[in-house]
């Protein structure tokens, strides 16, 4: 996986392969979109992009716009 720090603190991920997309997707089904991030314990949510533009296709969480259904 390719990971960068943006300037304004900001974790940028990008996977490298189809293992790795497939990796990024459950980490953050399991840690992102849980109830781990709770407004009383933690004010502000974590400054993350999960770059899965190259894997939407495989990924279930992504709708392509103007894609014929």
């Amino acid at each position: 996986m390719k990971t960068t720090i943006l300037a304004d603190g900001t974790l940028s991920i990008t996977p490298e392969s189809d293992l790795e997309a497939y990796a990024l997707d459950r980490w953050s089904r399991d840690n992102i979109t849980s109830d781990w991030y709770c407004a009383t314990r933690v004010p502000t949510a974590p400054k993350i992009i999960l770059d899965m533009s190259k894997y939407a296709d495989a990924m279930g969480v992504f709708a392509k716009v103007g894609a014929a259904a």
